[in-house]
């Protein structure tokens, strides 16, 4: 961290024949460090050409930000290695600078083997940031790719392959699904003003989430109030999913929760939630309208 206060923001990327997948992100996040990883080779010609692949990067990162660059030279195609490497670097960042660095994994550059590590390796290092990058346009265009084709067969960047290796993986565990129905269920609200009691009687009618009398000796509205906020609210905040929106009694799903969501949460739910909340405020309405209605008093939309 600088005496600014502002973070330190680290990229960590690999490259085999890469330059601008790798350059374009450092200068993007504006990086003060960037580890790049690249293949080692004991034969002259490819030492050459790593080398020489290295300086483009860096020529092409400095011609736009001053970031220092740091190099690596591993065995790019061999997971365990690729694994641990990112690991390191990663951990000697944290030893480094602690909370108050933000740190970019690339997971589009570089062998397989690394996309594959450097992935399961941000899963284990919570707070890393995984990125990707899409290609926009190709040195060597569609005409010219033809033009290149054998006997007007399509071909790939390989002509032959080694056999399949088997990849270490490690278990990480899927979020509990009660907590993904949780944070549906506030997605179909979010930013609507509720307070704690009305989302726990909405969830309540939903079939979401009931208040479990059993779960603690204190009975009434505030064990219940006690029993949500610890067995939904405060998980759903602590796992980085949820987060206070932009007014009182607004609540607002972050960017790892829509994330949960994406992968863990069919649309259909989210959008069920939502009808079974707005048929249960139109019920509301019609009972609040009927009630002042028959007792001569106004009743307007504010007053719901």
């Amino acid at each position: 961290m600088s005496e600014s206060g502002k973070k330190t923001t680290v990229v960590i990327s690999c490259t085999t024949f890469e330059t601008v997948k790798v350059s374009d992100p450092i200068i993007f996040y504006e990086a003060d460090r960037a580890h790049i990883i690249y293949m080692a080779s004991e034969k002259p010609e490819k030492r050459e050409f790593y080398e020489g692949l290295i300086e483009e990067i860096k020529n092409q990162v400095h011609s736009k930000i001053d970031t220092e660059i740091i190099t690596h030279n591993s065995v790019v195609y061999r997971y365990g290695v690729m694994l641990r490497e990112v690991n390191d670097i990663i951990r000697q960042e944290r030893e480094k600078f602690g909370r108050f660095a933000d740190i970019y994994v690339n997971i589009s550059s570089g062998s397989s083997e690394y996309a594959a590590a450097a992935m399961c390796a941000c899963m284990m290092n919570a707070g890393t940031i995984p990125f990707t990058v899409r290609v926009k346009e190709h040195n060597i265009p569609l005409e010219k790719y033809r033009s290149l084709m054998e006997e007007g067969a399509p071909f790939g960047v390989a002509k032959s392959v080694y056999n399949p290796k088997m990849v270490e993986t490690f278990n990480i565990d899927p979020p509990q699904e009660e907590m993904v129905r949780y944070l549906a269920f506030f997605a179909s609200i979010e930013d609507q003003p509720h307070t704690n009691t009305t989302i726990m009687r909405l969830m309540s009618e939903a079939d979401v989430w009931r208040y479990d009398s059993k779960d603690g000796k204190e009975k009434g509205k505030q064990a219940a109030s006690m029993q949500f906020r610890r067995n939904v609210i405060e998980p759903l905040v602590d796992n980085g999913w949820l987060e206070k929106g932009s007014s009182k009694n607004r609540w607002k799903i972050t960017i790892s929760g829509r994330a949960i969501l994406d992968i863990f949460c069919d649309e259909d739910e989210i959008r069920s939630y939502r009808e079974i909340v707005d048929s249960m405020r139109t019920v509301r309405y019609s009972l609040c309208c009927n009630v002042c209605d028959s007792m001569g008093i106004p009743f307007t939309d504010d007053d719901f």
